[in-house]
């Protein structure tokens, strides 16, 4: 699709202006939306925040008609779509949504053009949009996990919109510092050059909540007109969302107290240090699949991950899948080998890991591609006692066992990190379990555990101490809470998901 990078942009709608019969074709139109949903599209402030419970189309609105507007009304405008996974935006997320509804109805509504998703060098998708001046502006996504890439990742971007997706879900304040810095920079742009994102509530110690509702505040108390935050309420949506689906959120949310409070009466609550992490997510109506006899049988199109948590005396490893379907992807939890305070040598625990990895290939008739990812700290932290490295040994035994079995050696593969990566892992569970993405099957009963019980550690005397409402607490639970993360935590770093074994996969329904 043609661009207008040549032209000068200020030449140009200069003698835009004075073009009078162009400005008399231009066309009435705007989408139908609810009270609050209106606010935002028309709102004109620099820093705009979306916050509500799920399902309540704040997305909607600011990373979809609010941005489409911004490309249509400005000349070679660039929107730019941050998320912390590539997947939560293009697997039935916003970027899905621009693609199959909102670009669709501004085409049905102002008969506006616009391309297929095309890629950049970068490998980064971005969707050409017709604007009122006869030229294009572009949409483009970025994924980046962790605040430290974002900061690499935005350099030379000069976005002149800007949405941040599930922003109490990213970890630093570099969602919001390093991309501002970037804004108001780009030539031929009308009115302000807008940072907006969404988010769902959760405590005053958060990052989003200093930004949006602490720093704006003078020594007066006088609120920065520049921000503007919005409560959007899922009751205005609720009539576009499938039937049923409303009550099902309210009713996940009852019986856990914060969350009650965040989701249904737009609240910011702290969890108290040391309570249940994972707990107030998990719903075994959602996300327990199968019953003891039959669980959930993997997928013969994609390979089988399984995410290990070796030690001396505390081993765990879990058998996992990420199916990428269509409109979403899913992780499927359906096997585990948990051994906690047992001193069991890997000479036998590699043995136990084969048969399981034998039984599976015969009972689904398909000898599976096997992935091992594990921490990185089992590549290089050294153990006396055996003179060698946890992964080493592992892949050792691994070559003189696999001929038994007829199957491969076992090749580790590192999971990254870095300071504040564990945090990570748990945020990156709770957007799995609060979007949906991810079911147990229900023999995996030690799995299932550490989720409902894994708590996150203690302040000093027991008072709230924000820096460890994320930080998990050294107990028997957290061997399978690691050997579960670790491949998530690869997998939404590494720019590419699992590839399937055949060119067109979809996700079939796991069945209760």
């Amino acid at each position: 699709m043609p661009r207008l990078k040549k032209i000068d942009p200020k030449a140009f709608l200069d003698a835009f202006a004075e073009d009078e019969e162009v400005g008399a074709e231009e066309k009435i139109w705007s989408p139908s939306l609810s009270g609050s949903q209106d606010e935002l599209f028309n709102s004109t402030s620099k820093y705009i925040l979306a916050y509500g419970e799920r399902a309540s189309g704040k997305t909607f609105v600011l990373g979809g008609h609010k941005l489409v507007r911004h490309c249509y009304e400005n000349f070679n405008a660039l929107a730019l779509i941050i998320v912390g996974v590539k997947s939560q935006a293009t697997q039935g997320g916003v970027w899905h949504k621009l693609q199959t509804e909102i670009l669709p109805e501004w085409k049905e509504g102002l008969g506006i053009d616009y391309t297929d998703e095309k890629m950049d060098l970068q490998k980064a998708p971005y969707i050409d949009v017709q604007n009122r001046y006869g030229g294009w502006s572009r949409i483009s996504l970025m994924s980046a996990p962790f605040g430290t890439m974002l900061i690499d990742r935005i350099k030379g971007f000069e976005p002149s919109y800007v949405f941040v997706d599930e922003l109490t879900n990213l970890d630093s304040p570099s969602y919001f510092e390093a991309v501002v810095q970037q804004l108001g920079r780009r030539q031929g742009i009308e009115g302000i050059q807008q940072y907006c994102a969404a988010c769902n509530p959760d405590g005053p110690s958060h990052w989003v909540y200093k930004r949006f509702f602490e720093n704006p505040l003078d020594d007066e108390g006088n609120y920065n007109h520049d921000y503007h935050v919005v409560h959007v309420k899922i009751a205005e949506n609720e009539k576009n969302l499938p039937e049923g689906y409303y009550k099902r959120v309210m009713e996940a949310v009852s019986n856990d107290p914060i969350e009650a409070k965040r989701m249904l009466e737009g609240e910011w609550v702290d969890r108290p240090s040391g309570d249940a992490l994972l707990a107030p997510y998990f719903s075994k109506p959602l996300h327990v699949k199968g019953d003891a006899k039959t669980g959930i049988v993997p997928n013969p199109d994609f390979p089988i991950i399984i995410g290990y948590d070796p030690g001396s005396v505390n081993n765990a490893m879990v058998f996992m899948q990420c199916l990428i379907g269509k409109e979403k992807s899913m992780w499927i939890v359906f096997d585990e080998l948990v051994f906690v305070n047992q001193k069991i040598p890997y000479t036998k625990i590699v043995p136990y890991l084969y048969r399981k990895m034998k039984y599976w290939n015969e009972r689904v008739g398909k000898k599976f591609t096997y992935v091992h990812i594990s921490d990185n700290s089992a590549f290089n932290q050294y153990r006396a006692k055996t003179g060698s490295y946890d992964v080493k040994d592992f892949e050792d035994i691994s070559k003189e066992k696999c001929e038994v079995f007829d199957l491969e050696p076992i090749r580790m593969k590192a999971a990254p990190k870095f300071q504040g990566s564990v945090e990570g892992r748990v945020r990156l569970l709770i957007a799995k379990l609060v979007q949906e993405e991810i079911v147990f099957s229900a023999q995996c009963t030690e799995v299932i555990k550490s989720v409902r019980h894994l708590a996150s550690e203690k302040g000093k005397d027991g008072k709230y101490d924000p820096s460890l409402a994320m930080k998990p607490k050294r107990s028997v639970y957290i061997h399978a809470f690691d050997a579960l993360t670790y491949p998530i935590m690869f997998y939404d770093v590494k720019p590419t998901m699992p590839t399937p074994n055949v060119r067109t996969s979809s996700i079939v329904e796991i069945n209760a």
